[in-house]
């Protein structure tokens, strides 16, 4: 029985620090500038030390290996009570005693030098602390020494502290869901010190039997786990601006990615004995299988079950996210695009029994071939002689095909040995032009094609103009969700920041211009005096993070440090060139660089866009917001 009591300790000993680290690797890369965060970080790495020097005692063989492994652990030990000290100030900061817990910070400096006093009487080999030599067997422990008392008092100090900084931050909580983190971290913190406190050294291995104690010992490292994962997930959310259901998603992948394939890894490598007696094969054998084993399921059997735990996270926008999931799957990229084009150009030219062919489309840079059949050196002897900028406007005013394909001759342009077509939308548009490389008997003869051939022509031409359309439409919706891309993250770091508000911070957001309900009224009011007047000179705006920094550069002038912001907020709204002269964007765009940057009277910039002048107030006011919105996202990205 005590034998495996003692293994099942190792296991959960095992467990213990596999999942302890992952987090402290989580929490680290997830916020450790946070003060919170820090605190948490000394409390996870005690337990890491703890329970990484339990499992080396408990391997080996050598008296003074175990006694250096031994006092090394109070590495950990005397750690966790001046990071208990360290969170309470942390927490305290956050509530009503923000005050009071900057003056009393030089206290969280004495709590680490009291640990560093206490790790040095250990480390030095003194019996002031603990003392005897480290007996071997699952439950081995030092005795007390003199001075074990004041550190067990210091420990008391820590953890008390904390308990009552979890409840002033939890009465001073503003918002349900602050208070519930608050509820979970209250219920928790105590995870590090059980885990690490020596309770042993009281002298309880002879009080109770040696399987009682490891008894309790496997029910505190499941405690630990089970607490110290709350932990971290309550405290992981704290100066992150961002949505609790990326925080929870990313938490819940850390876990499974992390811990859960750790501890079924160390769960079957312990269990090797056991099936190495059963199956009487070699122990490395049963390895290899088993690690092979494991990497194939192990990956399949997290992917099968992380849609399920998503499910959770996103239970109220379960629809939405599932779509977007699957989008990849549903785009066509324009890897599709070239992957379509070139099997159509292949096959059309197969149907014509000719070799080359070339399709053209607008890119990144004008137009540009897409796709190339056949010959590439005839292709780019004929761009290089005949420049796309000259022959792309002349296809552009062919008359569009019918669906029979390549019917009638004069919907062609015959240009130095190829047959070129123009590609449109179904609304006529242009949309690049297909080139092939017909030889000028078979041109002349174009009508005697197979009607069939010329049917199998127009149907792969139109599919070429659908994939054309589709991917220029879904350029725009992707150009339209990055510049919505800021705006919604500048949504979510306010919404997380009025989540986590504190009284402190909500001073803060009350003084910040960009959340006042007249910010526009003020961006309206420096705009029209834009080149000079008091509401520029005087205007609240002046205090903008993105006006401080610019003064030095403005030779010190707050108000020319204001003329530059606001004159980049306003070429921010200046829309992409292939975009259409006539659409909303250019109209608000021309209105505000017309009225407020070239100082052009309502009359004449109205008449220039083709407006009335009750049109153009409308547009006015629009435009306005717009640049508001614009100096919203440049002071977010100050911050």
């Amino acid at each position: 029985m005590t034998h495996v009591l003692e293994q099942l300790n190792q296991l959960l000993s095992a467990a213990v620090l596999i999942v302890t680290f992952s987090l402290l690797a989580y929490i680290t890369l997830q916020n450790w500038r946070n003060d919170i965060t820090r605190a948490l970080l000394l409390l996870l790495s005690g337990v890491v030390v703890v329970y990484g020097g339990d499992l080396l005692i408990s391997r080996a063989n050598n008296t003074a290996t175990m006694l250096f492994l031994g006092r090394s652990q109070w590495f950990g030990i005397t750690i966790v009570p001046a990071a208990y000290i360290h969170l309470a100030s942390a927490l305290l900061a956050l509530g009503s005693h923000r005050e009071i817990a900057i003056r009393l910070r030089w206290l969280v400096w004495l709590a680490y030098a009291g640990s560093a006093v206490f790790l040095g009487l250990v480390l030095l080999g003194t019996d002031l602390i603990i003392s005897g030599e480290l007996p071997s067997g699952p439950i081995a422990q030092f005795s007390a020494g003199p001075l074990f008392w004041s550190y067990t008092l210091f420990f008391l100090v820590g953890v008390v502290s904390t308990l009552l900084a979890v409840i002033d931050s939890w009465r001073s909580a503003l918002t349900p869901a602050q208070r519930r983190r608050m509820s979970y971290l209250g219920a928790t913190f105590a995870a590090p010190g059980i885990g690490v406190f020596p309770f042993l050294v009281f002298g309880i291995p002879s009080i109770l039997p040696e399987s009682i104690i490891l008894i309790l010992q496997a029910l505190a490292s499941l405690t630990v786990i089970i607490m110290i994962t709350v932990m971290t997930y309550s405290v992981a959310f704290h100066g992150v601006l961002l949505p609790d259901r990326l925080i929870k998603q990313d938490f819940i992948r850390w876990w499974l990615y992390g811990p859960f394939v750790g501890i079924m890894i160390i769960l079957f490598i312990q269990s090797m004995p056991v099936f190495e007696r059963l199956l009487g094969l070699p122990r490395d054998t049963l390895l290899t299988f088993g690690v092979m084993i494991m990497t194939v399921l192990m990956p399949i059997f997290v992917s099968r079950i992380r849609p399920l735990l998503d499910a959770l996270v996103y239970h109220q926008d379960h629809d939405e996210i599932d779509y977007l999931r699957n989008l990849p799957r549903s785009t066509f990229t324009r890897a599709d695009l070239r992957s379509l084009l070139e099997n159509s150009l292949v096959a059309i030219c197969g149907a014509l029994r000719v070799e080359t062919g070339f399709v053209v489309a607008p890119g990144d840079d004008g137009f540009t071939v897409k796709a190339i059949s056949g010959s590439r050196r005839e292709v780019k002897r004929f761009i290089g002689e005949h420049s796309l900028e000259t022959l792309v406007p002349q296809i552009e005013r062919l008359p569009p095909h019918d669906t029979e394909g390549l019917l009638p001759t004069d919907a062609f342009f015959d240009c130095d040995g190829f047959c070129l077509m123009p590609l449109r939308s179904p609304d006529g548009a242009f949309l690049g032009a297909l080139g092939i490389a017909l030889p000028p008997d078979q041109m002349r003869q174009a009508s005697s094609i197979d009607p069939s051939v010329r049917h199998l022509i127009g149907v792969l031409a139109h599919q070429m103009e659908l994939a054309l359309s589709t991917v220029q439409m879904q350029q725009l919706i992707f150009d339209a969700l990055r510049g919505l891309s800021p705006e919604i993250q500048s949504l979510q770091q306010i919404s997380s920041r009025i989540e986590q508000a504190t009284p402190a911070e909500l001073a803060k957001i009350d003084n910040d211009l960009v959340l006042n309900p007249d910010f526009s009224q003020m961006v309206k009011d420096a705009l029209t005096q834009f080149w000079g007047g008091p509401k520029l000179s005087d205007s609240p705006l002046l205090g903008l993070r993105t006006v401080q920094r610019l003064l030095h550069e403005q030779g010190g002038s707050p108000t020319r440090a204001l003329q530059s912001v606001l004159r980049q907020a306003i070429a921010n709204l200046r829309p992409h060139e292939q975009l259409d002269p006539s659409a909303q964007e250019w109209l608000l765009y021309n209105l505000l660089e017309g009225r407020f940057l070239q100082r052009k009277t309502v009359r004449d910039v109205a008449h220039r866009l083709s407006m009335s002048e009750s049109d153009f107030y409308r547009k006015q006011r629009i435009a306005v917001e717009e640049v508001a919105r614009q100096l919203t996202l440049m002071e977010g990205s100050e911050s």
